[in-house]
C-alpha cells in the first residue's frame, strides 16, 4: 500500500510542476507582416526574466533578407522595450542591428500565443527611404504560428529528483518487506 502511495505522490508532483506553464524548449515561429516574414525558431523559458533566451531564423522584408540571432532584451534593460525584440546584432556590436521585430508572448499553459493587442511589428532600418516612408517602420503583424519543435524530451532536474525520490521510497518499502521476521 505504501508503495502505491509513494508512486502516486511522485506522479502528482510531476503533474503539478508541469501544469500552468508552457514547456521550456525550442519553438518554431512563422510570422508575416505587411512588408515581410520570419521563419525560424526560439528557445522559451517561462521562468527566465526574458522569456525568449535564444533565436535563430531568417527575416525577409522588402529591403533585405537578414539572419535574426540576437535577443535585444538580454543585453539591455528589458523594461525599455514594449516586448521582446529579436534582431540581427552581433556579440561585438549589440546595438549594430539593422532589422528585427517585436514579439509579445502569452503563456497559455500548454502552448504559447502572441498577444495581438501589443506591439508585434517588423522594423528594418537598412533602407532609409522605405523606413522614413513608413513601409518598414513598425510594419503590422498579419499572421503567426508557434509550434513546439519535435525533439526527444529531456527531463528537468526537478523532475529527475522527484522521480529518484519516488524510486528510493519504493526500494525502501521493498527492502522492509523482504526482511525476515525476527
Amino acid at each position: 500500500m505504501k508503495k502505491h502511495f509513494l508512486m502516486l505522490f511522485a506522479l502528482c508532483g510531476l503533474i503539478m510542476q508541469s501544469a500552468g506553464a508552457a514547456p521550456i524548449g525550442w519553438y518554431n515561429l512563422d510570422e508575416t507582416w505587411r512588408d515581410g516574414s520570419f521563419a525560424g525558431k526560439f528557445f522559451y523559458d517561462g521562468g527566465a526574466p526574458v522569456k525568449i533566451t535564444q533565436v535563430d531564423g531568417i527575416l525577409t522584408d522588402i529591403a533585405q533578407t537578414t539572419a535574426i540571432t540576437s535577443v535585444w532584451n538580454l543585453s539591455h534593460d528589458a523594461s525599455e522595450a514594449p516586448g521582446i525584440f529579436l534582431d540581427n546584432a552581433t556579440a561585438f556590436d549589440i546595438d549594430g542591428y539593422t532589422a528585427g521585430f517585436y514579439i509579445n508572448l502569452v503563456d497559455l499553459g500548454s502552448s504559447l500565443a502572441i498577444m495581438l493587442n501589443a506591439e508585434n511589428s517588423l522594423v528594418d532600418f537598412s533602407n532609409d527611404n522605405l523606413f522614413n516612408a513608413g513601409q518598414l517602420d513598425f510594419s503590422p503583424l498579419i499572421s503567426w504560428r508557434i509550434a513546439p519543435v519535435a525533439a526527444l524530451a529531456v527531463p528537468e532536474p526537478a523532475d529527475l529528483a522527484l522521480f529518484a525520490l519516488g524510486l528510493a521510497g519504493v526500494a525502501l518499502v521493498r527492502r522492509r518487506r523482504a526482511r525476515p521476521a525476527a
